[in-house]
């Protein structure tokens, strides 16, 4: 998006700016008049910017004047699939932006498209994303019938097997773990994506047809592929569906778990294959694993309401279970069309949080799950020159969240585009999710 002129920025966000002016690049700004996030609560004060960070305050400053607003760092978005192509980068970047959402990490995409689609992001007008490229799978597993059906939409069918090396990598035997660790650092992996699903079912369901499409990895080689890709310095995601999975996932040394057990269950079966006990729970705190909380996919699916109902009873079990562990949670969605918004929003519905809880984990996603390594989701001394300004108090009411004054990014202002019901103006808002 072009950026206005800081004077036409002022103008826009209801700011009054003044001072020196000095050369570009080397201005420190001193910004004034608002409430500043921590996570103990607001506090009064004045911050200064300097080469897109923190810094000390510094005698000679261009004032800006926040007007009273409640500045917070941006939002993160710890699972999603719609910064997957090139010809779409812009346009969902802007929506992301526009929702407050400035950092996105994408747990499988094609190799193909992502090269083209990272260098059109990662910049001071867009979302920083980070990508995994394929995910690590069986053979015959989950995504490999999806990206087969995913293709009927490009004008050229084909057998999710075509996607092999692209869209994921298959693992039958050890011998495949480090050719396919190989391929994916050589195409830019900044994580692995793995996948199981049923795990306890494994040896069952290896060669059944009926469950083509939906199984995972072979739970004997998953700990040897984690080991592997720590090796090389890769932290390692996990698509899951039962307890079983997040038990597994855990033991093996994981770091991330890309979903809360249960978001849909399979047929025929019961709560008892997706609830958690305080015991996993304890012991994914103790080994440090991410859980990424995805809780809004069951919202969009296509179930009467009653069949809903056991399976969101699931989801808040076993979120008051991590909570009251002291797992570190992310928020996540799975949902293409929206952003981490919505999983906002239905976790507010679901009541395990009191709101400034929900307002620092979605602060705090990025600095837990996406880019660990950068000084993110904070305002002090150090850190990236990234904020909000919001019109209202947040820790009252996440709705304020929507209401964004003006927005800072890499220490300068952005212009937000109208924030529409879903990424894609135009198209149809609600849900769907690749994995």
């Amino acid at each position: 998006m072009k950026r206005a002129p800081w004077t036409a920025i002022a103008v826009a966000a209801g700011l009054a700016m003044v001072g020196p002016a000095t050369a570009k690049g080397e201005e420190t700004l001193r910004f004034t008049g608002a409430m500043w996030w921590t996570p103990d609560g607001f506090v009064p004060g004045d911050h200064y910017v300097r080469g897109g960070v923190f810094v000390k305050p510094t005698p000679r400053a261009r004032t800006v004047d926040l007007n009273g607003a409640f500045v917070v760092p941006p939002f993160g978005e710890a699972h999603n699939h719609n910064i997957d192509a090139p010809q779409l980068a812009k346009m969902v970047s802007d929506q992301y932006l526009a929702n407050g959402v400035f950092y996105v990490k994408n747990p499988n995409s094609r190799a193909a498209y992502t090269a083209e689609t990272r260098a059109l992001l990662n910049r001071q007008d867009t979302v920083d994303a980070k990508f995994s490229m394929g995910g690590l799978t069986a053979e015959g597993g989950h995504p490999i019938r999806l990206y087969g059906f995913l293709s009927r939409f490009s004008g050229k069918e084909q057998p999710g097997e075509a996607f092999e090396g692209d869209a994921f990598h298959t693992i039958r035997t050890v011998a495949d773990i480090e050719p396919a660790l190989d391929r994916l650092q050589a195409q830019g992996s900044e994580f692995i994506k793995t996948y199981l699903l049923h795990s306890e079912f494994y040896e069952e369901r290896k060669a059944d047809k009926a469950h083509y499409g939906v199984r995972g990895l072979d739970p004997k080689l998953y700990p040897l592929i984690i080991k592997a890709a720590h090796r090389r310095g890769l932290k390692v995601s996990v698509h899951i569906e039962t307890a079983a999975d997040f038990r597994l996932a855990v033991a093996s040394g994981v770091d991330e778990i890309n979903h809360l057990p249960g978001y849909m269950w399979e047929t025929g079966e019961t709560a008892s294959a997706y609830s958690l006990t305080a015991t996993d729970a304890r012991e994914a705190a103790r080994r440090g694993v991410v859980v990424v909380t995805t809780t809004v996919i069951t919202e969009n699916l296509n179930m009467p309401r009653a069949r809903k109902a056991p399976i969101k009873a699931v989801q808040v079990a076993n979120l008051r279970l991590l909570k009251a562990a002291g797992v570190s949670l992310a928020i996540g969605s799975d949902n293409y069309m929206q952003t981490s918004r919505s999983e906002i929003d239905n976790l507010a519905a679901m009541k395990v949080f009191d709101t400034p809880t929900l307002l620092r984990l979605w602060i705090e996603t990025p600095k837990v799950s996406i880019f660990p390594g950068r000084r993110l989701s904070c305002l002090t001394v150090g850190c990236e020159a990234d904020f909000l300004a919001l019109a209202a108090d947040p820790n009252k009411d996440l709705a304020a969240t929507r209401a964004i004054t003006a927005a800072w990014k890499d220490g300068r202002p952005l212009t937000l585009v109208p924030a529409q019901g879903t990424v894609m103006p135009g198209a149809p808002t609600g849900g769907g999710h690749i994995d």
